[in-house]
């Protein structure tokens, strides 16, 4: 019996001179290898970017995974900003005392907010008015021309009034805090309502604005 090796090297001997060339197909190899390392390379980096994506879409989205709600929806980059947070008590003081320092008095806020159909409180139509100022905008009426309103029974408006004359006398929020050191108390806002009661009485605070 005639052995398999014996058969395939005798094969190998008559078809040895359809033999490629051994330098030809190594220099093939190494083509070969470096387009397959390009394709992997880029593989790679392709694979990573889309699990970096996967994982911060994850992230954002965790929350409703866990605990199968809705999912949050994924915020844009250059996306609407969230309303801005009402103006602190120093801002809404700021614009009170601009809008005080150019003239203005409570009739004159009465006027305003009838002019720019506003309702409610007389001391954001101020603030309103005072921020216009600061921005450069003109008011729609002159300061003092407002017609005279009625005194009202209302506490709050008596209120409203003494502290009107407090900044129509020409004092602001600090000298508010010095006169609550002064009269002990420690509201500065009482002290502006304690000063306008004394000044519309006709008298004179312990400082000058």
């Amino acid at each position: 019996m005639i052995d398999h090796r014996d058969q395939l090297r005798e094969a190998f001997e008559k078809h040895e001179d359809l033999a490629p060339d051994p330098a030809q197909v190594y220099a093939r190899v190494q083509e070969l290898a470096r387009t397959y390392r390009r394709r992997r390379r880029g593989a790679q980096a392709a694979g990573g970017a889309v699990l970096s994506a996967g994982l911060i879409a994850g992230a954002i989205n965790l929350p409703g995974l866990l605990t199968g709600g809705p999912q949050a929806p994924a915020y844009v980059v250059g996306a609407p900003a969230s309303p801005s947070a009402p103006p602190s008590e120093a801002e809404q003081q700021k614009d009170w005392d601009a809008y005080f320092a150019a003239g203005y008095d409570y009739d004159d806020a009465l006027e305003l907010a009838r002019i720019w159909n506003l309702t409610g409180d007389v001391g954001t139509v101020k603030a309103e008015a005072g921020r216009r100022l600061l921005a450069g905008e003109t008011l729609p009426i002159r300061p003092g021309t407002a017609p005279s309103q009625e005194p009202s029974p209302d506490p709050e408006s008596a209120e409203a009034a003494q502290v009107d004359a407090f900044f129509a006398a020409g004092y602001d929020y600090n000298d508010a805090v010095k006169l609550a050191e002064l009269w002990k108390t420690s509201d500065p806002y009482q002290a502006k309502v304690e000063g306008g009661k004394k000044l519309l009485a006709g008298e004179t605070l312990p400082i000058k604005p």
